[in-house]
């Protein structure tokens, strides 16, 4: 969905469709024949959707957009014409997708059973240009010299009817898509680095095609923000009560989680295990105002504290990470220290040269996580232990790239940090001047 955007004054900037807004079909028979229609339509398809999870219960979709050349833009209610998707989706999901920042919008389309064999992701084609402003609206100023009208993104979509200036902005994110992406994939074949993306879109499908399960999964009150806080089997049992009681809740009346009680005040409550209402509505955040909900949810706490300990869920160990914070490496690893300060420099500076911001190739934590694996296997390697050869044990140029293979990296950038990094950090200390 597109953001608002600052345009200059000889910017043209768009307030509706040029061909008109077209209204939004939720029969059954006029859900299937716009799959027919864009089927029959020729190139690649682009797809957005606008939902509603502020309000809602979850984050399914409330409007579908798509524009396909020769078809037309079509505006889709799901809610309505849910029975159409699959006949629709057997029309379109063979298609190439072009979304504008598709991890989120796969997830609510994966659920309807709309899902692509191959996905274009232009938000991810505009950092992999190295551009600091992605949103849609920036990128179609910029790329084509149009502005997009103010946005109604945070809009309650599960309006009915929706209003007309809202369907005009949702369909003016699909209005220029295609265009979008043509210009983006034609600068990053000219850099080399139209594979990246296509790398990167591959992840994100395979990332997001759970979602073809639907909504539900991994929904669960281990999710819950800040639980980690709960380190007693007890506050983790009541959490899972005050969690199961919220969702079911706000699952009947079709209202965000958040809307009966927000995290944070969950948690607190299940930390604080208060044993009378005044405890209770102190919290802050709590509901106190809302008739009943001091003792019904003091009744929750009750009753899960009150369950046989056999039935609460245990508090997870953290997992055993033996990298001590990275401050610390100069006093008691130099040589880490060292390999951190070196790689990030180089990090820092092969960015700066093929203009790529630096967290799209490894984040701040990952740097350093990757340094102490090559400082763990230097110190734990047979040359090291027998010979205290240090530089003798760091792994090769092939090993790094395949580590970080196997801790998620695309190849691009796997084979990218391996090389700089083996180049610059690594040869430097096996052969010093």
């Amino acid at each position: 969905m597109s953001s608002d955007v600052e345009t200059s004054p000889d910017v043209e900037v768009r307030l509706a469709p040029a061909e008109g807004t077209p209204r939004v079909l939720s029969d059954i028979d006029e859900i299937i024949d716009a799959g027919e229609q864009l089927a029959k339509g020729h190139g690649w398809l682009a797809v957005d959707t606008e939902r509603a999870s502020a309000y809602r219960y979850d984050d399914r979709a409330f409007l579908l957009q798509f524009r396909r050349r020769g078809a037309g833009t079509f505006l889709i209610d799901p809610e309505d014409g849910r029975k159409a998707m699959a006949v629709f989706g057997s029309s379109v999901n063979d298609l190439t997708w072009i979304i504008h920042a598709a991890h989120s919008d796969l997830p609510c389309l994966a659920a309807l059973g709309l899902y692509p064999t191959k996905v274009i992701d232009t938000e991810l084609a505009g950092r992999l240009l190295g551009l600091e402003r992605v949103n849609l609206a920036a990128l179609t100023e910029r790329l084509l010299g149009v502005g997009l009208a103010k946005g109604h993104g945070r809009e309650d979509w599960s309006t009915r009817p929706l209003p007309a200036d809202w369907l005009d902005y949702a369909a003016l994110d699909v209005e220029l898509l295609i265009e979008l992406a043509e210009v983006l994939c034609q600068a990053l074949a000219e850099l080399d680095r139209l594979e990246w993306l296509e790398q990167e879109c591959e992840r994100e499908l395979a990332t997001n095609r759970k979602y073809l399960d639907g909504l539900h999964v991994g929904h669960s009150w281990q999710g819950l923000k800040g639980i980690g806080k709960l380190r007693t089997s007890e506050q983790l049992h009541v959490a899972r009560a005050l969690w199961t009681e919220r969702d079911e809740i706000a699952q009947q009346r079709d209202v965000s989680p958040t809307h009966i009680m927000g995290h944070s005040v969950l948690r607190t409550i299940a930390e604080q295990l208060p044993g009378t209402q005044r405890e209770l509505t102190a919290i802050r955040g709590f509901p106190r105002r809302r008739r009943g909900a001091a003792d019904a949810w003091l009744k929750i706490v009750n009753e899960a504290r009150q369950e046989p300990r056999s039935s609460w869920p245990k508090p997870q160990k953290p997992p055993r990470n033996e990298m001590p914070h990275f401050r610390r490496w100069a006093e008691h690893a130099p040589q880490a220290a060292e390999i951190f300060e070196t790689t990030r420099d180089c990090i820092d500076n092969v960015c700066a040269q093929i203009h790529l911001r630096k967290d799209t190739l490894i984040t701040s934590a990952q740097t350093r996580e990757l340094v102490w694996w090559i400082h763990s296997r230097a110190v734990g390697s047979f040359v090291f232990r027998h010979h205290d050869n240090y530089a003798g044990g760091l792994p090769a140029v092939t090993e790094i790239s395949a580590h970080l293979s196997e801790q998620g990296f695309r190849p691009w950038q796997a084979h990218l940090l391996a090389d700089v990094i083996g180049a610059n950090v690594l040869a430097p200390m096996r052969h010093p001047l």
